[in-house]
């Protein structure tokens, strides 16, 4: 246990957090006890009348304790500005410091001493050395004997040291002596516990990097943010080049300001927004990640996405990766999907689901004066399955497809609803014009199987029919299909029933 005390083994690590704590503590106590024997100092000179060659001593023991602590704080500046310290020259700082404080405490304690006074300065400065000063207990209980036995022998010198008991100065050897060894241990324990939680952290750090760099080759784009240093590194980047982000100034890192350029014009101001530095923490607070799509003009679709992988405890990140990953091929399997859904199988035309849709939608926003349903119905289905066939029929009801896509082309989207029913949601002030351009692409229509087509038309306008809603203004486009409907097959003289379906 004794060999332990004096002789404690100490990690590489935990000696130079001892070194830069103790080299810290010099410097701070430096500059203040420079500063505080500076206003004494002026204060003496200012409240003498005459200077004597007591005066002048007081004058020069102060300058001594100036001079060295004003050396002390800047050789600790210079020290602690080095990335890393040398322990032999720390221990040397420590016990220069430590003899020339002792030497200015026993210089003006000699002198209180041979008036008949108390060593006050000297019991004082030994103290503050015991808290400061970081030397390993046996160095230091060494220097501390010598220290008070070398003072002990001047003033034995004087009258024997009959001005001091003897008793209770051994005890303050004594208690110098271990306080010094207490002190080494008390920080070497909390250096310790230090670099354990620093290593405990830098662990679990690397892990997670680990992990971030073998999901780097998933993602075309992996940067790790760093908030608490304020940088940003590529980790894709061979040489991992740390870029410094200046918050007060800078709103979006050196990945994303590159990625801009590319962006889709019309999706400019959604990135911008997104990838906006100085709010990404604030967004992530509560989230495991923030992640949107946008359309690079040359790659096409890619994912942007914002990982927290290490926040305080408030929740607020302090490491975030940014990835970017191409989804070109699974948007287009997406919209593939969406499309089929939407589209029907043999006409290519939108389906009822896509026209009960923005029937929807048309509720919610309302109509135009321009708004305008048509509905349409091929005549003679039946009569063409059951005598040509149904290949013939399926040519019949593309063709009807083709027709009403001609027609109304650009002013509407057409739909197929039923079998042989078709509607069309259109945007004109002259619906019937686009009726009759109808008909007329059905009068040129020659098919493969059946070298005719016949359509009947229905619509209902908002323009010409205010105050109805969008189901009104359906029923009765169906109306006035089923009115024309009739008299086609009062014309032709042919049975509906046996005609149609």
């Amino acid at each position: 246990m004794i060999k332990r005390f004096f002789f404690p083994a100490v990690d590489n690590d935990v000696r130079e957090l001892m070194d830069e704590t103790s080299t810290r503590n010099i410097e701070n106590i430096s500059a203040i006890v420079a500063i505080f024997e500076t206003l004494t100092l002026l204060y003496f000179v200012m409240t003498r009348k005459s200077f004597g060659s007591e005066e002048w001593a007081s004058i020069a023991s102060v300058l001594f304790c100036i001079v060295s602590c004003l050396c002390g704080f800047l050789v600790t500046r210079a020290m602690l500005k080095k990335e890393k310290m040398k322990h032999l020259r720390v221990a040397a700082l420590n016990t220069i410091y430590l003899l020339l404080m002792s030497i200015w405490s026993m210089w003006s304690s000699y002198r209180n001493y041979i008036k008949g006074g108390q060593m006050l300065t000297f019991y004082a400065v030994e103290i503050m050395m015991v808290i400061f000063i970081i030397l390993e207990p046996w160095f230091s209980s060494i220097l501390m004997l010598v220290i008070y036995y070398t003072l002990y022998i001047i003033l034995y010198s004087v009258d024997k040291a009959a001005g001091i008991n003897t008793i209770n100065y051994s005890v303050l050897v004594l208690v110098c002596a271990i306080g010094m060894g207490m002190r080494y241990h008390s920080l070497r324990k909390a250096s310790e516990a230090r670099v354990q939680l620093a290593k405990a952290k830098d662990s679990e750090l690397k892990d997670k990097m680990n992990i971030l760099q073998a999901f780097a080759d998933i993602y075309d784009k992996v940067n790790l943010i760093d908030f608490t240093n304020n940088t940003e590194m590529s980790m894709r980047d061979k040489e991992q080049t740390k870029y410094y982000i200046d918050f007060k100034t800078q709103t979006h890192t050196v990945m994303t300001q590159g990625l801009r350029p590319g962006i889709m014009p019309d999706q400019l101001k959604s990135f911008i927004e997104f990838t906006d530095i100085s709010t990404v923490r604030s967004r992530l607070v509560g989230r495991k990640l923030l992640s949107d799509d946008f359309i690079n003009v040359k790659d096409g679709w890619f994912r942007a996405q914002y990982i927290p992988v290490e926040v305080d405890e408030k929740g607020v990140p302090l490491r975030v990766v940014f990835t970017t990953r191409n989804v070109d091929d699974e948007k287009r399997r997406e919209e593939r999907l969406v499309r089929i859904a939407r589209t029907d199988e043999l006409t290519r035309l939108f389906n009822r689901r896509s026209y009960e849709e923005d029937l929807t939608e048309y509720m919610e926003k309302g109509l135009g004066d321009d708004f305008v349903i048509l509905s349409a119905d091929v005549n003679g289905l039946k009569k063409v399955n059951d005598t040509i066939g149904h290949i013939a029929g399926d040519e019949i009801i593309k063709g009807a497809a083709e027709c009403l896509l001609l027609a109304i082309g650009n002013k509407g989207k057409v739909y197929r609803v039923g079998g042989d029913e078709f509607a069309a949601i259109l945007h004109t002030q002259d619906p019937g014009t686009v009726c009759r351009d109808i008909e007329a692409q059905v009068d040129n229509w020659s098919g493969k199987y059946s070298d005719k087509l016949s359509v009947s038309i229905g619509y209902a306008s908002s323009k010409e029919n205010e105050g109805l809603d969008i189901h009104d203004l359906e029923k009765k486009a169906d109306d006035e299909m089923y009115h024309s409907k009739a008299e086609y097959y009062r014309k032709s003289g042919v049975d509906r029933r046996s005609s149609k379906r």
